[in-house]
This record gives C-alpha cells, sequence and structure tokens, in this order.
C-alpha cells in the first residue's frame, strides 16, 4: 500500500535544504507529488505532497526529524476529493491599500468556495499619488463552469478603487 501526505517544513534556511529533504525521501523510495516553497529573510517554508509506501512511512519521518533537528515538521493525511474536474484561473488585484484589506479578500475567495492555489500580495507606495498601493496576484482552482468574469465582479465588490484583471 502507498500513503499520501501533505508534510510542511519550516525554520532557518539552511543551503541545500531542499536537495537534502528530497534526497532523503527518495533513499526512502518516496517522492514529492508537488511541492511549493517560499523564502523570507532568512528563513524558508514549504509544503509538499509526499508519497511512500506505507512500511516505509514511519521510517522517512524519524529520519527527517533526526537529519534535520532544527527544521520544524508537520504531517497531515492528504485528502483526496473526488469532485467535478477544475480549471485554473489566474487574476491580479489592484487597489489603494487599507487595513484588513487581505483578510477581507481571503473571505471573499472563502465564501465563494474557491481553492486558491497561490497567492502573492505585495504593498508599494506610490509617490505620484501618496497611497500605498495593493497588489495581488492569484490562482485560483474553480469548477469548469464558473465564470472568472463573475469571481472578479466579486472581488471588485471590495471597495470602488478594486481592479481585477484576468490573465
Amino acid at each position: 500500500m502507498v500513503s499520501n501526505f501533505i508534510m510542511t517544513v519550516y525554520g532557518a534556511d539552511i543551503p541545500g535544504i531542499l536537495k537534502s529533504l528530497a534526497r532523503m525521501t527518495r533513499d526512502y523510495e518516496g517522492s514529492w507529488l508537488t511541492s511549493k516553497v517560499i523564502k523570507l529573510d532568512s528563513q524558508f517554508a514549504a509544503i509538499m505532497s509526499v508519497i511512500v509506501s506505507d512500511d516505509q512511512e514511519s521510517m522517512l519521518k524519524a529520519a527527517l526529524e533526526k537529519a534535520f533537528p532544527s527544521i520544524n515538521f508537520i504531517y497531515t493525511p492528504a485528502k483526496v476529493l473526488c469532485q467535478e474536474p477544475l480549471k485554473t484561473i489566474n487574476l491580479v488585484v489592484d487597489c489603494i491599500d487599507r487595513p484588513g484589506l487581505t483578510g477581507d479578500l481571503s473571505n471573499i475567495l472563502a465564501n465563494l468556495d474557491l481553492d486558491v492555489e497561490n497567492m502573492e500580495c505585495k504593498r508599494m507606495v506610490m509617490d505620484g499619488i501618496g497611497e500605498t498601493v495593493f497588489s495581488a496576484q492569484l490562482t485560483l482552482a474553480v469548477p469548469e463552469g464558473v465564470d472568472s468574469e463573475i469571481i472578479a465582479g466579486e472581488i471588485e465588490t471590495l471597495s470602488e478603487d478594486v481592479k481585477v484583471n484576468v490573465l
């Protein structure tokens, strides 16, 4: 039998850490189906969907934690969902920044029951207008029949100055 779990890893960004984690996973006959990594100010966080044989899973987890004692590991069983086919849509959201904006955007996406595959938010001071501008790039997994323009319209209800571009 095969085990599939989500492994979240975070800590100080050690040179070669991802390569070492991948090598050790392969040593236990496992592999990463997908992964996402972020590095920020000498820290890193990664999330991987790992597949490994049932008899190797506990040994792999123990070996990783022993080999990397300064890194934090969290394991969660992967959910297998039987659902309608999904498509990916990409959006860019731009507006004047305000407190709570990221949370409000996240709430709209959650209320629409959309899967956020990636969300990158940036804030930039714009000297010409004397304001801070918010920009978010979103990748969403949505059911095939969902119209991306309707999603964009829902997000634009955040405030009058919100503009959403569907890519």
